[in-house]
């Protein structure tokens, strides 16, 4: 028997090799099983509505919120809102309006990060429009940001460069780099 093992320890020892590797593939597998899940069961599709019209009062925040769009997905929990196609009017209180359309749209009603994107193009009840790929506004800081292009037109002047953030409650607007900025016509009195 000791001449046995000696002449197939090297056999014994791949093959005990060739077992350890077959039960990690098959944790790996049925980890990678567990993982593939979504986190959040609630986020998974709950509702599907087509060609809808929603509108969201806040006098919390003295805001209104009315939604066009061509479909709109509610997650099972209500916690997440996807919409696609859409038409966005915001009618704050005491401030001007803002219309907004763009290809889609994610809500989370948790953290009031609204992440909207394709094509965006925005229109302000006292005249500026406003042109991005990509927006993400949280809500709840009431902060707007992109690290994409954009484009604003005002009644004077006309901005734009890459990367931009709005205080919508202190009104103070950066754009980070690339900017060409263009004042209209006007008489300039020193």
């Amino acid at each position: 028997m000791k001449k046995w093992i000696k002449k197939a320890w090297p056999l014994l020892g791949i093959g005990a090799l060739i077992l350890l590797a077959g039960i990690h593939i098959l944790l790996a597998q049925r980890e990678n099983l567990s993982t593939s899940l979504p986190p959040d069961k609630g986020a998974v599709e709950g509702i599907r509505l087509e060609d809808i019209h929603y509108s969201h009062a806040d006098p919390e925040n003295k805001v209104t919120w009315l939604l066009d769009a061509v479909e709109v997905t509610f997650s099972k929990n209500k916690r997440f809102m996807t919409f696609r196609d859409f038409r966005l009017k915001v009618q704050p209180q005491n401030r001007p309006g803002l219309h907004l359309i763009g290809q889609r749209g994610d809500y989370d009603t948790e953290t009031g990060e609204l992440v909207m994107q394709g094509d965006l193009k925005g229109k302000t009840d006292n005249g500026y429009t406003f042109e991005t790929e990509y927006v993400v506004y949280n809500h709840k800081k009431g902060d707007l940001e992109t690290h994409e292009s954009v484009m604003i037109t005002g009644p004077f002047f006309s901005v734009q460069g890459r990367g931009l953030s709005f205080d919508v409650n202190r009104e103070i607007l950066r754009i980070y780099s690339e900017v060409t900025t263009c004042i209209k016509d006007r008489k300039w009195v020193l």
